[in-house]
């Protein structure tokens, strides 16, 4: 897990533009990488120049590591946490995501980074609610997880229905964002934005062809200020409205 420039980039304008702060946690202690080359290096000082002007590159690694404690501090998180089943990369929170989370977790977070971690846990969906118990109201889960051309790595491969179905369907999240980011630099502004599915009735469509090598997909959402009542059933939204049609 790590955060090369076209994700720094992201994750930039993500708590940026949504004013996000408080309490973070990374999911998996994230490596920080930082500017590799061309256009992704371009698009992420074209990012850092708009919303930290003042921060430079060499500002956002942790100055006696390779981690990125000190690039989440620079974005302005009052506190930064990491949260590992291990304690092999020394996380500063040990929990395994599949298992019930004790008390002091629960809406502890205003802001929950999952940077590839979720995919790597076969009780996915308890992970998933785990980090619903743990963000406080009005919190974010901001989300980078292989979605395509990711085989072997996982396993699973994240796509825009989980994050429509699952988070906004069921839980009632609003959708801050959601677009496929692809990782190669050289196609680091080919960003694929989809529909939908709660507001066509159909699956997710594509706003375009999806560039070559391994794909992101990027999302932001936040949780409601009340839990909703209606969130424990998952279904994904074109099958509901079929078994709606077929019963009238």
């Amino acid at each position: 897990m790590a955060i090369p420039d076209t994700l720094a980039a992201r994750l930039i304008e993500t708590v940026k533009e949504n004013d996000l702060g408080g309490s973070f946690v990374m999911l998996g202690r994230q490596r920080w990488v930082g500017k590799r080359r061309k256009r992704s290096a371009a698009l992420f000082e074209e990012v850092l120049a708009k919303h930290l002007p003042d921060v430079d590159e060499a500002d956002l690694a942790n100055p006696d590591n390779e981690y990125a404690e000190q690039f989440f501090e620079k974005l302005g998180f009052s506190s930064v946490d990491s949260m590992d089943f291990s304690d092999f990369e020394n996380a500063s929170i040990i929990q395994d995501l599949s298992a019930k989370i004790p008390k002091k977790l629960e809406k502890k977070f205003d802001v929950i980074y999952d940077g590839g971690t979720c995919e790597h846990i076969f009780d996915l969906p308890t992970a998933y609610r785990n980090i619903n118990k743990m963000l406080k109201p009005g919190g974010v889960l901001i989300g980078h997880s292989p979605c395509n051309n990711w085989v072997n790595h996982s396993f699973y491969q994240i796509n825009p229905e989980m994050v429509y179905g699952f988070w906004e369907g069921t839980l009632g999240y609003e959708v801050l964002h959601c677009s496929l980011q692809p990782l190669m630099p050289m196609h680091a502004r080919k960003v694929v934005t989809t529909t939908n599915p709660n507001v066509t009735g159909k699956r997710p469509r594509l706003s375009g062809t999806l560039a070559d090598g391994g794909i992101i997909l990027n999302y932001a959402v936040r949780k409601p200020l009340k839990d909703v009542k209606s969130g424990e059933k998952v279904y994904q939204t074109d099958y509901e409205n079929r078994w709606q049609d077929a019963a009238e």
